[in-house]
């Protein structure tokens, strides 16, 4: 019997897990009643648990009974402060926050690919570590697991986490060797000037005017500091100044996110912002003061753990169902962080189907993910994770019995 027919066969039960936690979904660090529900399930199924790490935080192992390396497989449990707006009998009974980013699909997964490799320690080469993360939303929840030391006792050989993904039909995964998601980095600008009587404009230096310069003076960045082939965003996504409409303030906030795909521009990136806020400011008789706070690494998937998704998804599902994504999304993972320690690979799980609603945008309100994805997702967790400890392509990937 094969990973995909194990399964189908506790598809209702998965499906279960993921209607449960879409109804209560949590936001980042305040995972508490998610957490409990997915320590109690790894209990029922005799995994070890250990519990609030790195907050809210569950780590499930799984030991098999034969020598070998140690693959971990993650999930993020955290929701969005979103209002949901599906109308799905199952929607969230947490006013004001969702799952508009499949989290709740991740989890339920990773709890079914549990069940399943739990009842077969016994041909098991090595351990299996579950890893339920809170904050991922926040960028930070995959460092603070890393700090409380994740990755160690025993030591992770290898991670691999999936994402649910709109853009790609339910059964299929999507896959690409290097980098998948971009670098976040938060950008936060203050301009001064000089206040006082908006009928006397010479008597003043007015920072919201300088404001207009800077907002546009950044969208030079991507346009001409930078290759076109070279990926990046600059985002000013908030302007906070003024008090009325007949003053000019002393000063102006500007809140932004900075993304990129090559570690090197991500280097590169803050002294190129700053120079062009500090001069702009200065060109206009202003000050700036820019604070530049790096969030996350891109994502970069091992080109070996690429392969090895790639090998068990042509198994399991048939070439048909994997496609290669020709391009990084600009969107960022804090996955990135266990990636930059060890071999990792993150993949694309399609979630559309013939309803529109199933192809719009991740952390959009009306958002829905199609459910017989969920099984693909647990089927292919578990050939991965197999295949990883076996150091070949055992026939445990298509026949564990």
């Amino acid at each position: 019997m094969s990973f995909l027919q194990l399964a189908e066969e506790m598809k209702e039960k998965i499906i279960g897990f993921r209607r449960h936690l879409h109804q209560h979904p949590e936001l980042s660090f305040l995972e508490y009643r998610t957490a409990e529900f997915v320590a109690g399930i790894l209990e029922e199924y005799e995994i070890d648990v250990e519990r609030n790490v790195a907050g809210t935080g569950i780590i499930g192992m799984i030991t098999g009974d034969l020598p070998g390396k140690t693959v971990a497989l993650r999930a993020d449990m955290d929701a969005l402060p979103i209002e949901e707006q599906t109308n799905l009998p199952y929607s969230s009974s947490n006013r004001g926050v969702m799952h508009a980013c499949g989290h709740d699909f991740h989890t339920s997964i990773l709890l079914g690919t549990a069940i399943i490799l739990s009842q077969y320690k016994d041909k098991l080469k090595g351990n299996i570590k579950l890893i339920f993360q809170p904050g991922e939303e926040k960028l930070t929840g995959a460092k603070k697991m890393i700090e409380a030391g994740v990755l160690k006792n025993p030591c992770v050989d290898a991670i691999m986490a999936l994402h649910c993904w709109p853009e790609l039909p339910a059964g299929t995964v999507g896959v690409r060797k290097g980098p998948i998601t971009a670098a976040a980095d938060f950008l936060e600008i203050t301009i001064r000037g000089k206040e006082g009587h908006a009928a006397h404009p010479h008597k003043c230096v007015d920072p919201i005017v300088i404001a207009g310069h800077i907002v546009s003076a950044l969208q030079t960045v991507v346009s001409r500091e930078i290759a076109p082939t070279d990926p990046a965003v600059v985002t000013i996504g908030k302007i906070n100044g003024g008090t009325a409409s007949n003053v000019i303030p002393s000063s102006v906030q500007l809140s932004g996110m900075i993304r990129t795909v090559n570690p090197d521009l991500q280097k590169r990136m803050p002294e190129i912002i700053e120079r062009i806020v500090c001069k702009s400011a200065e060109s206009m008789n202003g000050e700036a003061e820019v604070k530049y706070m790096s969030a996350t690494p891109p994502l970069i998937c091992h080109d070996g753990m690429v392969g090895l998704i790639d090998n068990v998804v042509t198994d399991l599902l048939g070439r048909d169902r994997l496609v290669y994504l020709e391009n990084p999304s600009l969107g960022s993972e804090d996955f990135s962080f266990y990636a930059n320690e060890i071999p990792g690979v993150l993949f694309r799980l399609g979630t559309h189907d013939e309803r529109e609603d199933s192809r719009f945008p991740l952390h959009n309100s009306r958002v829905t993910f199609a459910e017989e994805a969920l099984t693909t997702g647990v089927a292919v967790m578990c050939g991965a994770a197999v295949h990883y400890l076996s150091n070949e392509k055992s026939l445990m990937v298509k026949h564990i019995l």
